[in-house]
């Protein structure tokens, strides 16, 4: 999720993307408490309270390089199947996607931490993180902390320094305690405290204050976050979990050699897209019925070595975060992404390889919510969404407690725009690289993700059937 941020400075090309991801839990059976006068409306944000566990955060994990491997391998599987599942509900059917399975893995495994019994059972399930119980947590806050560390030095989209935020905020009812082993694991591994609202009595104004400290934090990109109806006098408690992106290309491409270019949709129509064109070195890879490449972000410069970095392959090599494009044979993408698995991903990933290549892709632009109730039962989470089964006793055992929703929401932007002195700076000449370019046209529907490559997290996953802007 993300600020959205204003193109002051034209000279970078830039991809912006914001999502965010809510857990909405109520109360079960909850009798009718006093005051039907009370205020349950109004648009006005409230006076927040923070409950803080004593607890510090833990700023140094550790994981062995067998359980960082582990969560690898769990994170890209949680990550295509919680895509697979989005894009099998019938409301995503021939239409865009894109998702942070970062950013709900993450109000996941906060959720986890209270819950208990069969219903933890199944929330581990569905996470596919592979862990421990007792170093599930830990490796969320290793990885937190990892990302939190991109990017220094780097370029934003808007001439600003590069940004990867990760933020986390819980809100909590008015009154109920919630238990202090769940507080203290959320202090610990994702610095997040409890905002108090009162659901009960103030419920219209705790959503908009919640939706409010979200355009906050994506400079109202990502707006209504929690819709009307979404929490009522029931909700005890929301977790929201926030990623902002904002980075400027290694390579940027050339405004002038943007142009009007057909696009084959999956159904064989044929739409005119706004196509970018850039020669440059690329880490690339041809395999059984694909070509993907990558298209890496500034990594960072220090004024002293600045004159370095108009080598567009070192610039590449050192890169920490890129966009990954995953394009199918012409008239076989449904069978493509059918076959799509985390270990797959992680191979193609793994082959590719620094290239000359001609690239030709579109500018596009989208801004996409998905309620993820139904995909997470898909993954085998049902019982946290059941009044009569759920267990999260580890939140509190005041009162009974279930999972009313997962809200879901991204927004993506990918364009170019630039001066003259801009568009020369890192021109990285193909012809000197000793072997003919390779030519990559992304001139019909292709999968895409966002992807941290130390930890080969996948941040954001989606796919394109048809680029708007």
């Amino acid at each position: 999720m993300a600020r959205s941020l204003l193109l002051l400075h034209v000279e970078v090309a830039t991809v912006k993307t914001f999502s965010n991801v809510a857990f909405v839990l109520a109360a079960v059976g909850l009798a009718a408490c006093s005051s039907s006068s009370s205020p349950r409306s109004g648009t006005d944000p409230i006076e927040i309270d923070i409950v803080s566990s004593e607890q510090q955060r833990d700023m140094s994990p550790q994981l062995s390089d067998a359980e960082q491997a582990t969560l690898t391998a769990g994170q890209a599987n949680f990550a295509v199947d919680i895509y697979h599942a989005v894009r099998s509900q019938p409301e995503s059917a021939d239409q865009n996607i894109f998702l942070s399975p970062h950013s709900v893995s993450t109000a996941l495994a906060m959720t986890y931490a209270g819950a208990r019994g069969d219903t933890a059972t199944e929330m581990k399930t569905a996470l596919r993180v592979g862990l421990p119980d007792d170093r599930i947590h830990t490796a969320f806050d290793y990885l937190d902390l990892a990302l939190a560390n991109r990017g220094k030095n780097a370029e934003g989209q808007d001439g600003k320094p590069f940004r990867l935020i990760v933020t986390n905020s819980l809100w909590g009812q008015k009154g109920p305690s919630f238990e202090t082993p769940f507080l203290d694991t959320l202090a610990v591994n994702y610095g997040a405290g409890l905002n108090i609202v009162d659901f009960f009595a103030q419920t219209e104004r705790s959503r908009t204050t919640i939706n409010g400290w979200v355009e906050e934090r994506t400079e109202k990109r990502i707006k209504d976050i929690l819709p009307k109806g979404a929490v009522d006098d029931r909700t005890r408690l929301v977790l929201v979990n926030a990623v902002y992106f904002n980075a400027a290309w290694a390579a940027k491409f050339e405004p002038s050699k943007t142009a009007p270019a057909p696009f084959t949709k999956a159904d064989g129509s044929v739409v005119q897209v706004s196509m970018m064109n850039r020669p440059a070195s690329r880490r690339y890879a041809k395999g059984d019925g694909y070509e993907a490449i990558e298209m890496a972000y500034d990594h960072g410069r220090s004024s002293r070595y600045a004159h370095l970095y108009e080598d567009v392959e070192m610039a590449l090599d050192n890169s920490e975060l890129a966009m990954l494009v995953i394009l199918p044979t012409a008239g076989t993408f449904a069978n493509f992404e059918s076959s799509l698995t985390g270990g797959k991903l992680l191979d193609i990933l793994a082959g590719l390889e620094t290239k000359p290549v001609n690239l030709s892709f579109p500018k596009l632009r989208l801004d996409v919510a998905f309620g993820l109730k139904e995909p997470l039962k898909s993954l085998g989470m049902n019982q946290a969404f059941s009044e009569e089964a759920a267990d999260f006793s580890g939140m509190s055992t005041t009162e009974r407690l279930s999972v009313a929703n997962v809200l879901h929401k991204t927004f993506l932007e990918v364009d170019e725009s630039g001066s003259e002195a801009a568009a020369a700076t890192g021109v990285f000449n193909v012809a000197q690289s000793g072997s003919a370019p390779i030519e990559m046209k992304v001139d019909r529907p292709f999968i895409t993700a966002i992807v941290d490559r130390p930890t080969k997290t996948l941040l954001f996953l989606g796919r394109i059937l048809e680029p708007k802007l």
